[in-house]
């Protein structure tokens, strides 16, 4: 499979150390797995990225292609993804794990429900890990609660709403 030889490379290259041939082989990848990836690679990039490992711009670059794949494949399908790699994010993501968050909420619209299949997604992955996801949200609507308190509320709303019908039950810190 072609998508799994581009991922395996793009890990391999994820620290780039200044390279910027490096550079530009990654932003090739990342623009090819744009174009012609399927949403499940979306848990495989997740992965990819460490505090301490993966050069900031290529992250960026890399939590766009996230959401680019997603807008191609769809965002219910995308988002089912999302919430396979959000375990791998944590502890060794956490600050990409709020920038993802924070680019989450700030895509949520009418016609691209992405926090409403999120939230959704979510509820098949472990309770620890929903908490974190949670607390991540939380602590993004703490620090700009002008920006982010009515998108946080729907997405906290969302998964109460799994928890009526027997979804993960998720305690939070406030």
């Amino acid at each position: 499979m072609p998508d799994r030889k581009l991922l395996e490379e793009l890990y391999r290259m994820r620290d780039l150390n200044g390279n910027d041939d490096d550079l530009e082989r990654f932003t090739d990848i990342l623009n090819e797995l744009c174009e012609k990836a399927s949403a499940d690679v979306i848990a495989d990039l997740c992965r990819m990225l460490e505090d301490d490992v993966i050069e900031p711009s290529a992250a960026g670059d890399l939590l766009e292609t996230i959401f680019y794949i997603s807008e191609r494949c769809g965002i219910e399908e995308s988002m089912h993804y999302l919430a396979l790699g959000i375990p791998g994010l944590f502890p060794r993501a956490e600050g990409w794990a709020i920038r993802l968050h924070r680019m989450l909420l700030d895509s949520d619209r009418p016609d691209a429900p992405y926090i409403e299949y999120y939230g959704t997604a979510l509820r098949g992955i472990p309770a620890r890990m929903v908490r974190r996801a949670v607390n991540t949200v939380l602590e993004i609507k703490r620090a700009q609660p002008e920006l982010y308190t009515q998108k946080v509320d729907l997405f906290t709303e969302v998964l109460m709403r799994g928890e009526e019908v027997g979804g993960n039950r998720v305690c939070t810190r406030h």
